[in-house]
């Protein structure tokens, strides 16, 4: 049973595939589904509905994670709200995190560089590159925007994939040689990734100003304005 008071739920809606979670620092329990374009219709009943499988109340939560993009404006505005909305209310802190950043997340241990993918729609992606440096897990370039059939064919050392990519790019990745391309079911992106890095920042006393917190949104051929260490929430080491 998970742990009153000390329970982090997580929210992710960045893209058609939405999922939540719940963590104490020892147990998950999570829950996926397609969402498609509706979000807004969704995302709180799946919480209800996690909270009811968990056996946990509102009220148990010590803190929110919310995934904050790039991805679906519409989806990224809703799980951004459901999350401030439930932090105002419960008087309890909020972590932000980027949605390439949980992608990447559970690739960390292998050191190799990784390239993470969530889709931008009308057959685009956006990408970024993360490597280890000074002992820590960081986004090391800005975010690109780009039509899949742009992005096979660009590394240049190799390079985990992970992330939302449809099933033509996945294949042409899987023929470089320069590209580890795991399993599908290891490419998700999974709302308990996203609890344990909220968790850990949560414990750290690494949480964002509530009223601060905003989408990460890249249009068209856009670039960020990140630099080196790309957001806050650059995926942490687990060693």
């Amino acid at each position: 049973m998970l742990n009153q008071g000390r329970t982090l739920l997580a929210i992710d809606s960045s893209t058609e595939r939405s999922g939540v979670a719940l963590y104490d620092g020892d147990d998950f329990c999570e829950l996926i589904w397609d969402a498609g374009r509706n979000q807004t219709s969704t995302l709180s009943v799946e919480i209800r509905h996690l909270l009811g499988l968990a056996r946990v109340e509102l009220r148990d939560l010590g803190a929110i994670a919310v995934a904050i993009g790039p991805g679906s404006f519409n989806g990224l505005r809703v799980g951004l709200s459901i999350a401030k909305g439930l932090c105002y209310g419960l008087k309890i802190p909020v972590c932000g995190v980027g949605t390439l950043d949980i992608a990447a997340y559970p690739h960390a241990a292998s050191r190799s560089p990784i390239r993470a993918f969530v889709r931008a729609g009308r057959g685009r992606a956006v990408y970024a590159d993360y490597r280890h440096r000074n002992g820590r897990w960081v986004r090391a370039t800005e975010l690109q925007n780009e039509p899949f059939d742009a992005i096979a064919g660009q590394l240049t050392e190799r390079t985990i994939v992970v992330g939302d990519m449809p099933a033509d790019l996945a294949a042409k990745l899987a023929d470089e040689s320069l590209a580890v391309l795991p399993s599908p079911a290891l490419r998700l992106r999974r709302p308990s990734y996203l609890a344990e890095i909220g968790y850990r920042r949560w414990q750290a006393d690494d949480t964002d100003p509530l009223e601060a917190l905003e989408p990460i949104y890249v249009h068209g051929a856009a670039r960020s304005n990140g630099n080196e260490t790309g957001t806050k929430t650059a995926v942490r080491s687990t060693d």
